[in-house]
């Protein structure tokens, strides 16, 4: 007769297995990783000391108009930059293991180019937020840290987020939809012309999660050739894809403020096509160079946008038609969240 199995229970877990609380990690520039605060703290060498300051919430400046009558009103927020103050100290046993921590620590943290700011909680996972040094490390240094076997020296550090300052997790990318001879048949006008025809399409769809906590807008591949068309968020208006000729894969990422269609195919000028263009030559000597060749994937879009984001803690689905049985159409969506820890 066996004993019956005796299922750990969480509590019983040793601290540095359940990682609890509030735990960060520093991803250097050079790709080491440094463990500063929480269950693993100072395994490398390096140890928050203190309280941190931007690290919670979103750094936004409110915009009020004032009327010549009446009380101001509110009209928008206008996101601004996230910076990260704390204070961290570098310690060894030794004196060369001192020199060597600070040396590396310093090499990881630089003005110009980003490392990893990475908050993790049993809460809501492991986030992060490319940043780098906003201003220069003032903090006097000791006499000598390594004096009397202390070993030490503490610095104040300020790091700043360049552009978006919102926390990241990896963007969810589901299995592509790859067009299929059984797919379902449905009839959809060619162009925006008055008397386009209909023409059969293949209909699938893709299924992606947003789990961020404000609306973001996906990011298309399309494969060529063929026609496409793809959602407009979950409004059900269909945005028609311009027609892609062979080679044409194309990315297209629907946020208006980025207004990006590219494909591998887009026409590049040469030096001596662009003056000639500014100079407006060409039209001036009756020289068509023709608009296949000059035209992008963005252009040939004629003004059509996408509006509508995945709102936030939703499960799309994506409803996809393509005209090429074949064809592969893959979507991204960013994660982005407000808070680290809540």
């Amino acid at each position: 007769m066996t004993a019956p199995v005796t299922r750990p229970r969480w509590r019983d877990v040793p601290a540095h297995r359940a990682a609890n609380g509030i735990n960060i990690k520093w991803i250097g520039c050079n790709d080491r990783v440094w463990d500063i605060g929480g269950y693993n703290e100072g395994a490398q060498g390096v140890i928050i000391t203190g309280p941190i300051s931007g690290m919670v919430h979103v750094p936004f400046t409110s915009v009020w108009s004032e009327p010549a009558y009446g009380p101001p009103r509110f009209e928008r927020i206008v996101d601004e930059r996230r910076e990260i103050s704390m204070r961290v100290m570098t310690m060894s046993d030794t004196e060369y293991g001192w020199f060597d921590t600070e040396s590396l620590w310093w090499d990881g943290m630089t003005g110009d180019i980003p490392g990893w700011f990475c908050p993790f909680t049993r809460w809501g996972g492991e986030y992060y937020l490319p940043m780098q040094l906003l201003d220069k490390v003032e903090t006097p240094l000791e006499v000598d840290p390594t004096v009397n076997g202390g070993n030490m020296q503490e610095w104040d550090i300020l790091l700043a987020a360049d552009g978006e300052p919102r926390w990241r997790q990896p963007d969810r990318r589901p299995d592509p939809w790859v067009v299929r001879q059984s797919d379902p048949t449905m009839y959809v006008k060619r162009d925006s012309g008055q008397l386009a025809p209909k023409i059969p399409v293949k209909a699938g769809k893709i299924i992606v999660a947003n789990a961020s906590t404000i609306p973001t807008w996906p990011v298309y591949v399309v494969s060529a050739p063929g026609r496409c068309w793809l959602p407009d968020g979950l409004s059900g208006r269909m945005i028609r894809v311009p027609r892609l000729y062979a080679g044409e894969t194309c990315l297209i990422d629907t946020d208006p403020s980025h207004r990006i269609a590219i494909s591998e195919k887009d026409p590049v000028q040469n030096w001596m096509l662009n003056i000639l263009d500014n100079a407006e030559l060409l039209k001036w000597l009756g020289i068509d160079i023709g608009q296949s060749s000059t035209e992008t994937v963005l252009e040939r879009f004629d003004g059509q946008g996408f509006t509508q984001p995945i709102p936030a803690n939703t499960v799309a689905t994506l409803p996809i038609y393509h005209s090429q049985v074949g064809a592969r159409v893959s979507v991204r969506l960013p994660q982005r969240f407000e808070r680290a820890i809540s």
